[in-house]
């Protein structure tokens, strides 16, 4: 459902998602995330990408994991890419594709 891999000569961290990320994936996913993503406060900050090159589908949940995220990495350190049309166009409706760098 998701893999993780950093890049050390780049600084950046990647979050790749699959399949459906609906309530109750997301539910099971949260903790994962909130474990292995590097968004503490105090240590070097390195840019955090969620890929959803394999996604077809994200709930609410989705959007408010990805909200937060964005919020502790702070402003240009988060985006999301590879987003299927129908991704990026839920991301445009909630009115989030600015603010949270999507493509």
């Amino acid at each position: 459902m998701v893999s993780f891999n950093y890049d050390d000569v780049d600084k950046v961290f990647t979050a790749s998602f699959k399949g459906r990320l609906d309530t109750l994936a997301v539910q099971k996913l949260s903790e994962t995330i909130q474990i292995n993503v590097p968004v503490k406060e105090g240590i070097p900050r390195d840019k955090i990408v969620f890929d959803m090159l394999e996604v077809d589908y994200i709930s609410s949940s989705f959007i408010r994991i990805c909200v937060s995220v964005a919020k502790q990495a702070g402003p240009g350190f988060f985006s999301i890419t590879h987003c299927q049309p129908f991704i990026k166009k839920t991301f445009k409706i909630s009115g989030l594709d600015d603010i949270l760098s999507v493509s």
